[in-house]
């Protein structure tokens, strides 16, 4: 019997790395130590860079780039190699698609008040929202990334449960990546052990407002902010610009992030709407303490471990909550493996492997 091919949308590696562009890298990196050659092939714009595969082919084809490459050079290979899709973005072509999918939240359609401020926003949330309910309809299986998404798609797509897998995001890439303490030597106001540290932007629930909030509620303490886009201007706009114990790094390296967690008084993360949340993680499995908001997937995620807060309480007592009790890393830590979801996913393709 013929073999089915599977050709993943590798248009992710044209993109900057968020979450969803993480999970994507390292599910590969380590699918391909395991799947047999021949079975998945990774389809990518002309001239996008990837890492080598030995497994794993890699096949650049198309004219186009970006979304236009998305809707329709990568179904028209599809249709030309006959081949099952994978989507691990949020994204699937309109048209010419089967296969599996993942869903990493539905962030866009839960709450839609984070996406009313301006006509792009309201266009990015309506397109989402779109591609969520593409997906519910055409994916033969959807994966998520959380007990939290599942239910969310369920509830708001009307999916099926039995349709969709969770299958978890991991850490083990910071094993891999060198620290690098030149942050330190531009930043000379901020001392190992004696900084908190968050990765923000200015999407509403990732909840920025917060960070600030809680600095000018303890000025005795330094407060490292990673992330690009406006964010000083931002604090402008809130009425909290200059705060003197408030350091803007704008993005950050990996190495740079590595050495922020491991050396941070704690590791902030105040999301409202999430659905996994990798840096906590990461930043656990450095040794950091970790603050995270006590909202969606976030308990499910990070049990005992955690210290939990408001994310509405602009004002909390920071050394209060340093103070509580939390378990050893050690069980959260070893629930989360990208060997673990790679040997998930190559199980669930084998099961279309033959036609």
């Amino acid at each position: 019997m013929q073999q089915t091919v599977w050709a993943m949308d590798g248009s992710f590696f044209a993109q900057r790395i968020s979450g969803i562009q993480r999970y994507s890298i390292e599910l590969l990196a380590a699918l391909d130590a395991i799947v047999p050659a021949g079975l998945v092939e990774i389809v990518v714009p002309q001239g996008v860079k990837t890492p080598a595969y030995t497994n794993i082919k890699v096949v650049p084809f198309g004219t186009r780039q970006g979304l236009a490459w998305q809707q329709l050079d990568y179904p028209c290979y599809l249709k030309r190699r006959s081949a099952k899709g994978l989507a691990t973005c949020n994204v699937i072509p309109w048209f010419g698609f089967t296969g599996i999918a993942v869903v990493h939240d539905v962030c866009y359609r839960a709450r839609q008040d984070f996406y009313r401020d301006t006509r792009r926003d309201r266009l990015s949330a309506a397109w989402h929202c779109l591609q969520y309910r593409r997906i519910a309809q055409k994916a033969e299986r959807i994966i998520t990334v959380s007990e939290f998404s599942k239910a969310e798609i369920h509830k708001y797509y009307g999916v099926p449960l039995e349709k969709m897998d969770v299958v978890y995001n991991a850490w083990q890439q910071m094993q891999r990546i060198a620290p690098d303490d030149g942050v330190f030597a531009r930043h000379p106001q901020l001392q190992k052990g004696g900084y908190y540290f968050s990765m923000a932007n200015l999407l509403k629930n990732k909840n920025f407002p917060w960070v600030l909030r809680a600095a000018k509620a303890k000025p005795d303490a330094m407060f490292a902010i990673a992330g690009g886009g406006s964010l000083a201007e931002e604090a402008g706009r809130l009425g909290l610009a200059d705060l003197p114990n408030v350091v803007y790094l704008g993005y950050v390296s990996d190495g740079e992030a590595k050495s922020l967690m491991a050396n941070c008084r704690a590791f902030l993360f105040p999301t409202l709407y999430e659905g996994f949340g990798i840096p906590p993680l990461e930043a656990l499995a450095l040794g950091a303490p970790i603050a995270l908001a006590k909202a969606s997937c976030l308990p499910e995620l990070y049990g005992d471990t955690a210290r939990y807060f408001d994310p509405y309480d602009y004002e909390v007592d920071l050394d209060a909550l340093a103070a509580r009790p939390v378990a050893p890393p050690d069980k959260v830590l070893a629930k989360y493996s990208w060997d673990k979801t790679a040997a998930f996913w190559l199980e669930e393709i084998k099961k279309y492997a033959q036609q």
